[in-house]
């Protein structure tokens, strides 16, 4: 009875954690980019600020370590200067040695060209003709393209459904477009506009957003190096989202293990 009641409060823990969403905050201002994660009250990313204060604390015994060591090192200096002269005279008694004999280094690089020639022409001879290799590298992509089609259709689905699961908050957008010539910077303007609101569009099909504001500006007279591209945003997921997408994926395969086996042909290959 203790057993059963151990394992059902550890499950309850377990699915407690698992359904805590994961918060990452996203801003980009002045061509910089600030990340942070956080799941509940703990924060995942970044965790420089632990790694900068154990590198301080390494540091001040090191610079009382290195006033010792300072002697040792010259020793070790005039040790290596010996070596390097030993060395110098070794090398130099290798090469008049090297100069002696240039006659038989000729007469085994004539014989291993001559070896070599005949292995070249029977290479060529076995080389396919043209169109058979053209056939066969068309044989491949029919093969890749079911493959990818097959995994498309096993993936896609649960992706879709993770697609919902995931809350885009609090986006916020301003963007400015700039150039000298006020014919270019209009022209730009519209670009931006265009891409930025079907984009928004698009991807309202799949995944929840809440917007706080859209500025897109025009700047006219003013350098193209002025153009400005900044933004923020909260996404949120839930870990057992991801697991459902998982699950998902491994028991379509193992379900229909016959028809999806090409993509682990696939996989395996890449």
């Amino acid at each position: 009875m203790t057993g059963l009641i151990i394992f059902s409060v550890i499950l309850l823990l377990i699915l407690i954690a698992v359904n805590i969403p994961v918060e990452a905050y996203i801003r980009f201002y002045g061509g910089k980019a600030d990340i942070s994660v956080k799941y509940s009250f703990l924060k995942l990313f970044p965790k420089a600020d632990k790694k900068k204060k154990q590198k301080k604390k390494k540091d001040k015994p090191l610079k009382a370590d290195s006033a010792d060591t300072s002697p040792d090192t010259s020793s070790e200096e005039e040790n290596e200067t010996a070596d390097e002269s030993t060395s110098d005279t070794s090398d130099s008694e290798n090469t008049d040695k090297s100069e002696e004999k240039p006659s038989d280094d000729k007469q085994t690089e004539d014989t291993a060209d001559t070896e070599s020639k005949p292995e070249k022409e029977s290479d060529s001879e076995e080389k396919p003709h043209l169109l058979d290799r053209i056939s066969n590298k068309l044989d491949e992509l029919e093969e890749k393209k079911n493959q990818i089609q097959l995994l498309l259709e096993l993936i896609l689905p649960p992706l879709k459904k993770l697609g919902g699961k995931i809350r885009i908050d609090d986006l916020l957008i301003d963007f400015a477009a700039a150039d000298e010539d006020a014919a270019k910077a209009a022209i730009s303007y519209g670009r931006l506009g265009a891409a930025v609101y079907n984009l928004i569009s698009a991807i309202r099909q799949y995944i929840r957003i809440t917007i706080l504001s859209v500025n897109i500006s025009c700047l006219y007279n003013t350098p193209s190096e002025k153009s400005r591209y900044d933004g923020e945003l909260k996404i949120r997921l839930r870990p057992a989202s991801v697991l459902n997408t998982l699950s998902a994926v491994i028991f379509g395969y193992l379900f229909n293990m016959k028809k999806y086996s090409p993509v682990m042909e696939l996989i395996r290959k890449d």
